[in-house]
């Protein structure tokens, strides 16, 4: 099974409504309160075994990470995280003391965020450990801003630096909720994803919605020291791990020339950004070499079910 055409075929057999502003496909999705106050949902389930590892990770990591990965979905939107509800299936030999140490793993990151928890369910399993995590947001005042308003010749940009997360980024990554909220209330953003399947993967699902393709700079993309790190290992370059490692939790943007250069020009922004291409009309991505020339390249990345 392929996860995203699966996803596409689920999209295609839901019945429109008019309350429904921002449906299946984006990041959250978003529903009309009255006038123009919004109520952003989204959803994530950590499995063991895909997304952590009881032998290497603590309980406490487990739970951060479980809700960090919705607050960065509301932060790829530009909005605020308000509420949670989490749902935890845990096998049937867990010790409370685990229990109560992933569920402070969770409360310690709702707490920084100022997201309250309302809710939940516990079961057991014969096995595995898993979690769901809904997150409740609002937009106060501001439009969300989604997958599908990339325009030609939009600056494409990113927060942080890529790649090797595997190494720590992933367990103890920070949403980027503060500067999500800064892009959207002072600067007109085009189109906002977090980066969760890898910077190329993830640029293609903004592709898709817009319509549109890409031309990425590769001295410009940020490659993290973990990266570096990482491709001492592997044997593939750092510039590989940054442009499909999955996990890094950075948000990729686009936005007008003259807005970059606003944005750039800004000495507010908490977290170091980088200008690394731009969106032309023909779809597909290429990479743009050192020497100038165009490679084509293929929009790899995390995939469940593969």
């Amino acid at each position: 099974m392929d996860e995203f055409s699966f996803i596409k075929w689920i999209r295609g057999n839901q019945k429109k409504d008019k309350n429904i502003v921002i449906g299946i496909g984006d990041d959250c999705a978003s529903i009309k309160i009255n006038g123009n106050r919004q109520c952003l949902v989204t959803t994530d389930m950590l499995v063991e075994g895909t997304h952590f590892d009881l032998k290497k990770n603590t309980p406490g990591e487990i739970g951060k990470k479980s809700i960090a990965c919705s607050i960065s979905d509301i932060a790829a939107m530009g909005c605020s995280a308000k509420y949670v509800v989490v749902s935890i299936c845990f096998p049937q030999e867990t010790r409370t003391k685990f229990a109560k140490e992933l569920f402070m793993g969770i409360k310690r990151e709702a707490d920084a965020y100022n997201i309250k928890i309302i809710g939940g369910d516990v079961v057991s399993s014969k096995k595995m450990l898993a979690i769901n995590v809904t997150m409740y947001g609002e937009n106060k005042g501001v439009k969300p801003v989604t997958r599908s308003g990339a325009k030609a010749d939009d600056v494409i940009m990113v927060t942080g630096a890529l790649g090797g997360s595997i190494l720590k980024k992933h367990f103890a990554f920070k949403p980027r909720l503060k500067e999500g909220q800064l892009l959207n209330k002072k600067f007109n953003i085009n189109s906002m994803i977090d980066i969760s399947d890898g910077l190329v993967a993830d640029l293609n699902h903004i592709l898709e919605e817009s319509g549109v393709g890409a031309v990425l700079c590769e001295d410009e993309v940020p490659v993290s020291a973990d990266a570096k790190k990482l491709a001492r290992k592997t044997g593939l370059s750092a510039l590989h791990h940054a442009l499909h490692d999955g996990e890094d939790y950075e948000l990729l943007f686009t936005l007008s020339g003259k807005e970059s250069k606003r944005l750039l020009a800004s000495s507010s922004f908490p977290v170091r950004l980088s200008k690394i291409g731009h969106i032309k009309r023909s779809k597909g991505i290429s990479m743009q070499g050192s020497n100038g020339k165009l490679k084509k390249i293929k929009p790899v990345g995390y995939e469940h079910f593969k």
